[in-house]
């Protein structure tokens, strides 16, 4: 019976270490291509292979443009998957020694907007809220705008009203486990944009190994 339970033991963290042991190169294969539609499978193989063959990461994609993959590290992901968009992804460690996925994805048209997504290692979308200290992204748009002290309420109400449709994006930081959270001004002039960053705010969330938290 001893035996049994060892054997069972010994499996068990097997293949604990089998999902430790997916690198980012095997997570971007991986990938649903839902996920990054206009790239597939065999594209992203040829991103992570011509990174390791020191040349610059570049392929045509599906919509006939080209895509170029920044960054690939042991954490880290970054790709301009088209002149418009970008994918950011984020290993992110978590207490029970898994690990959690964070993609970001973020369109500039031509302001920036992003969607926040979670996933386990073999790409099992998790609750986003729950990971996010308890918020959804389209909710943080009011918490990215405050009124200075030296402001009066008229003229604070009057940029307030200016902000619309609100905007939230995103930035996955690649050396730290922190997620950047900023509020973009679509619509705007270039001197109604200097006159709103008076009240616009920047928010960082970091990560402590069960979700992001407000930092």
């Amino acid at each position: 019976m001893k035996k049994i339970k060892y054997i069972l033991c010994a499996c068990l963290m097997m293949a604990s270490l089998g999902m430790e042991a997916k690198s980012m190169k095997d997570l971007l294969v991986s990938m649903p291509d839902e996920v990054m539609p206009c790239l597939n499978k065999n594209m992203r193989l040829e991103f992570a292979e011509l990174q390791e063959m020191g040349v610059k990461a570049e392929v045509k994609n599906l919509l006939e443009e080209v895509s170029v993959m920044d960054t690939l590290t042991q954490d880290f992901v970054q790709i301009r998957m088209t002149k418009a968009s970008t994918l950011q992804m984020k290993k992110l460690p978590v207490e029970n020694g898994d690990s959690v996925l964070c993609v970001v994805k973020t369109f500039a048209g031509p302001e920036k907007e992003s969607e926040l997504y979670f996933y386990n290692q073999d790409w099992r979308k998790m609750d986003a809220t729950r990971l996010l200290d308890g918020k959804r992204m389209e909710d943080l748009a009011e918490s990215l705008i405050q009124k200075p002290d030296t402001m009066s309420e008229t003229r604070f109400a009057e940029l307030k009203a200016m902000i619309e449709p609100r905007m939230v994006s995103a930035l996955l930081l690649q050396n730290e486990n922190s997620l950047v959270v900023r509020l973009s001004l679509p619509l705007l002039s270039a001197d109604d944009k200097k006159a709103v960053n008076a009240i616009k705010l920047q928010r960082s969330f970091k990560w402590n190994g069960k979700s992001f938290k407000e930092s």
